[in-house]
């Protein structure tokens, strides 16, 4: 007696199953807002099933999954930036000049996913990749955690090899200055005890 062929639904959860942690450690630190990661995966992830007859087995099931969770995270960003051009914004060494008008609230959680990931970036880190573009970031964050080739990279962006390559070489450049400014102790105001 011959075992039953896998349904599409299982195919598809046996291809996804492995990478699943990628996939939210990638939104987590390309999404602008936090709160919209969930929901951008499981678009990406319906998506994904409802185009799953026109995944080819001999592609990369990894990278397909990745570009079209890439221009979900980029679509959601460009609405953030749409109505953040009507908020005040500052920099990241800006804002952390800023006196605070009350004391944070310490019992305050933050998102209990995001605090149980190991590998979770410090807060100089997380503000220097909110400075890198949307391509910048979305190439530094596929290379460095999907682990994806050059060339699937390009595909999933849709741009050339040899933006990927610019474009990775800019984001390793600023986060290593990033890094050495976090690295550096803060400067004392001069000629004043405060």
């Amino acid at each position: 007696m011959k075992p039953e062929p896998a349904s599409e639904a299982d195919r598809f959860l046996e291809l996804l199953r492995p990478i699943e942690r990628d996939l939210e450690l990638y939104c987590r630190r390309l999404i602008w807002d936090p709160q919209e990661t969930l929901a951008a995966i499981q678009n990406a992830v319906l998506r994904a099933f409802a185009a799953f007859d026109r995944y080819h087995a001999d592609a990369s099931f990894r990278a397909w999954l990745f570009k079209i969770l890439t221009r979900e995270v980029l679509t959601l960003n460009r609405k953030h930036a749409r109505i953040a051009l009507h908020e005040f914004q500052l920099e990241p060494h800006e804002l952390e000049q800023l006196a605070w008008s009350e004391p944070p609230d310490k019992t305050t959680d933050i998102t209990p996913a995001f605090a149980e990931l190991g590998e979770t970036l410090s807060e100089p880190l997380m503000s220097a990749l909110k400075t890198l573009s949307d391509n910048e970031r979305a190439v530094l964050l596929l290379r460095a955690i999907a682990n994806l080739r050059y060339r699937e990279i390009a595909e999933t962006l849709e741009i050339p090899i040899g933006s990927v390559m610019a474009y990775l070489a800019r984001a390793r450049q600023k986060m290593r200055a990033a890094i050495a400014r976090a690295n550096m102790p803060n400067p004392r105001p001069k000629g004043g005890n405060l």
